[in-house]
């Protein structure tokens, strides 16, 4: 019996599964109601760990995006949130237009952007991409928007460790002590001064950008925005992509304007050390779910191993005593 029903599928095949099916012919109701015509062409585009997503061109030529939300996602994803947040982002051009949004799955329907999705080696090699995701960064950023929610990534982190403790998973990374007490020094600095707050991405990898043919910067998946230290998403930009120096030199000028403070310095690099903290005890919490240990393991480690790197800097304890005063 198992062999028989691990055959059946979806008439979709593997791009959509049974018990999302319910939920993807909705969506394509809802788009035939609001635009009062039909779907010439329907087609799962690339990328996307957490949600499916389809182009979709209508039968006079318009093009739409709709997004199928991962069954759960809901659980750990604020979606009212990222319904105000990227909201607030289409009404300035930065994100999508909204036509449709399910607050309880996050599935959606979207303006679609016709424009080639940056990577990695746009930001290593491209100039002009450093400096319009810079620039288009610190626009949302001083945007005086205020998002529904927060990210706060020392109190993330120790979240994360309290679901490791209740889960009694003790393996951890090299260099965890000087980390933790990194983070714990980091936090009394914050204490004493709190670190600047901004409408923040907060998930700032190339593929979240894209560069339309007139020049504009656009800014997709608004999932884990949050309100933030605006430098945690500078720091996003600079390790994911990942930025040599020459590069975070052009991109983080064309952020700050010109020629960065030595408190702007300070925060970034901080940051960078944040942001690789984060993600380290992010993937032991993963291997506690029980996803794939050896994946996840080397994906913390190499964070790890980043974070350390950071703290190795010879400007970064100066640095910490800079936001401290």
């Amino acid at each position: 019996m198992s062999e028989i029903t691990a055959r059946n599928k979806s008439v979709f095949g593997d791009v959509i599964a049974n018990d999302e099916i319910n939920d993807f012919l909705r969506l394509v109701n809802i788009t035939r109601d609001i635009f009062k015509q039909g779907i010439a062409v329907l087609e799962i585009m690339p990328g996307g760990l957490t949600n499916k997503n389809f182009r979709a061109v209508l039968e006079d030529g318009t093009q739409i995006a709709i997004r199928l939300a991962g069954k759960g996602t809901a659980n750990y994803i604020n979606r009212p949130g990222e319904k105000q947040n990227a909201g607030q982002m289409a009404f300035q051009g930065i994100a999508p237009e909204i036509f449709y949004y399910d607050e309880k799955t996050g599935s959606q329907i979207v303006e679609y952007i016709d424009a080639p999705t940056m990577h990695p080696a746009d930001f290593q090699t491209r100039t002009e991409v450093m400096e319009k995701a810079g620039r288009v960064m610190n626009r949302y950023h001083n945007s005086g928007s205020t998002f529904a929610s927060t990210f706060d990534p020392i109190a993330k982190v120790k979240e994360y460790v309290s679901i490791l403790e209740e889960h009694n998973y003790d393996k951890r990374y090299e260099g965890w002590d000087r980390m933790s007490d990194a983070l714990r020094r980091i936090g009394e600095a914050y204490a004493k001064h709190p670190a600047p707050q901004a409408p923040c991405h907060c998930d700032t990898l190339a593929e979240n950008f894209m560069l339309q043919e007139d020049g504009t910067m656009r800014v997709i998946d608004w999932e884990y925005s949050g309100m933030t230290d605006p430098y945690y998403d500078c720091a996003c930009v600079c390790v994911e992509n990942p930025l040599n120096e020459e590069c975070e030199k052009i991109y983080f000028g064309a952020y700050c304007g010109g020629e960065p403070t030595e408190e702007q310095k300070a925060r970034l690099l901080i940051n960078k050390f944040l942001v690789t903290t984060h993600w380290s005890t992010w993937s032991l919490v993963q291997i506690c779910y029980g996803k794939d240990a050896d994946f996840y393991w080397e994906y913390g480690r190499v964070r790890a191993v980043q974070a350390c790197s950071f703290l190795d800097d010879p400007k970064f304890e100066d640095y910490l005593k800079l936001i401290s005063e």
